[in-house]
């Protein structure tokens, strides 16, 4: 597949994290849409992206899920689902989850990013898994509650870290492609705003890793930086 850049770069600004949804199922052509970029935008083996038709109100159902991350009345789910013996099966989970977000933020849905507080037993009854595989995060799908929180209608401000906090060595300042693309990886969303990216920047490429190899909420920060390798 080839990534429709300009598209998803626009929605990277449009995007935004929701968790209160109207429960209006989107129309077919849009869901449509949704299992087209699922099914073919698999750059990487090992990790796939699977549109779940069926209410996720009792995937968020729980004691920690209710306290700190209560999801309600989305129509739809996606799961993102990965191979633990594939090769950097966590950053590849989140390069391939952001572009299908994206494309659904393009397609005007709400979305947000879940990597650790959700039932995962509720969601292995609707999706059948391969040897190895485990769903490392989902995302609901759907429009927001509130009017003003839908993408169309929304222009967010960002709580992000300056660039002088996240690169951490520059050979460079020439490429006029370095600026554009460190904004869209700043504004990336990660586990908790934590924003565990940091970047080396070259002559002709940006080098991505993670401030800690210790790991919290329950989510990777090698899938927080695929993320933002998008």
């Amino acid at each position: 597949m080839e990534i429709p850049a300009e598209s998803w770069y626009n929605a990277i600004f449009l995007r935004h994290s929701q968790r209160k949804y109207s429960g209006e199922v989107p129309e077919e052509h849009v869901t449509t849409g949704i299992e087209k970029v699922c099914t073919e935008f698999t750059p990487f083996p090992g990790v796939r992206s699977v549109l779940v038709r069926e209410p996720a109100n009792d995937v968020f159902k729980g004691a920690v899920g209710q306290y700190f991350f209560k999801v309600t009345e989305a129509p739809y789910y996606i799961a993102f689902i990965g191979d633990m013996k594939a090769p950097n099966v966590q950053a590849s989970t989140g390069y391939i989850g952001e572009g299908v977000i994206l494309e659904a933020t393009a397609l005007g849905l709400n979305t947000c990013w879940v990597g650790g507080f959700f039932k995962r037993e509720s969601v292995m009854k609707q999706i059948e898994l391969n040897d190895n595989e485990q769903i490392l995060a989902i995302t609901p799908i759907g429009y927001s509650k509130e009017e003003a929180d839908r993408v169309e209608n929304s222009a967010k401000k960002y709580r992000r870290k300056d660039l002088t906090e996240l690169i951490i060595s520059q050979e460079s300042k020439n490429g006029k492609w370095i600026s554009p693309a460190l904004e869209a990886a700043r504004v990336a969303p990660s586990a908790a705003n934590r924003q565990p990216w940091r970047f080396q920047i070259g002559e002709d490429s940006i080098i991505v890793s993670s401030s800690s190899k210790r790991e919290g909420f329950g989510v990777s920060r090698q899938l927080d930086c695929g993320i933002a390798m998008l």
